[in-house]
């Protein structure tokens, strides 16, 4: 063997080493998550880690178990989906305008979307609870899709702007021809093609929706409480419960997870669409 195949080898192996090692250490938040959340209150504070131990399901039954944590479950579920099906109702239409207008209202109405997605949150949040604490719309559903839509919009609009440019006009000028108004072209032709991009997008808006959790914890309350706050209630003055708080989390991490593995291949085109058209 030459010393450069010798050379190429080695470097085979230290690169397969080194990424086997990096993605031992990304997952190792969610096994500790998973295997805390199996763990009864001794095995969770053993010193030091517990690798080997006995499964139960005791956490998970006394976290579904509580009335509160599927009411606020629905809550999440009801927010997040309304949220995201908004999102993509006008980020498409918006995106798929400013995608086509070359001039300079659409360049300046591009910049500022994204500038509008800059503004920190808690530059809105007071401005937010005095309107709507005035009108009596604090701990609304209203309320919750309003907020999370001026930090998902933005987003939304933005990536689909950038798959909208990959869209060739002569598509669409040709479906013009053949008789189809601008709105069939834009729903039978354009939306098709960017059906990646479109997944990409729904999957952000119900991640970012899903795990808001400042504009939640002001303007909501007992009626509309979501899941981000519910699991801080398992940290309080008296401790934490570790193992109650870890099977919540997987709980509420099992939507993003399934949703992800169905859309996997769509989401890995969009993700790859996006940096090269955008």
């Amino acid at each position: 063997m030459s010393v450069r195949k010798y050379r190429k080898k080695a470097a085979n192996i230290l690169l397969t080493a080194l990424t086997i090692l990096l993605v031992l250490i990304a997952i190792f938040p969610l096994y500790w998550l998973l295997s805390t959340s199996m763990k009864t209150k001794a095995d969770a504070f053993a010193s030091p880690f517990k690798w080997i131990f006995v499964p139960s399901m005791d956490n998970y039954a006394a976290v579904i178990g509580s009335g509160e944590f599927l009411k606020c479950y629905g809550n999440s579920i009801i927010v997040a989906t309304v949220t995201t099906v908004l999102a993509l109702i006008f980020g498409l239409t918006a995106g798929y305008a400013l995608s086509r207008d070359t001039g300079r209202f659409g360049a300046a109405m591009g910049t500022g979307i994204i500038l509008a997605r800059m503004v920190p949150p808690m530059a809105l949040i007071i401005p937010f609870f005095v309107v709507f604490n005035t009108i009596g719309l604090t701990d609304n559903y209203f309320t919750l899709v309003l907020m999370y839509l001026t930090t998902v919009l933005p987003f939304v609009v933005w990536l689909m702007m950038g798959f909208f440019k990959g869209v060739p006009k002569e598509i669409e000028e040709a479906a013009l021809i053949d008789g189809c108004s601008r709105v069939q072209a834009f729903l039978r032709v354009s939306i098709p093609v960017v059906k990646p991009g479109v997944a990409t997008s729904a999957m952000f808006a119900f991640m970012m929706a899903w795990n808001e959790y400042f504009y939640a914890v002001i303007m909501t309350g007992n009626r509309t409480k979501t899941l981000t706050i519910y699991i801080q209630s398992f940290v309080n003055s008296s401790g934490t419960n570790w193992g109650l708080l870890c099977a919540a989390s997987v709980l509420v991490i099992l939507p993003i997870m399934i949703f992800t593995i169905f859309c996997q291949k769509s989401f890995v085109r969009g993700l790859m669409g996006g940096a090269v058209k955008g």
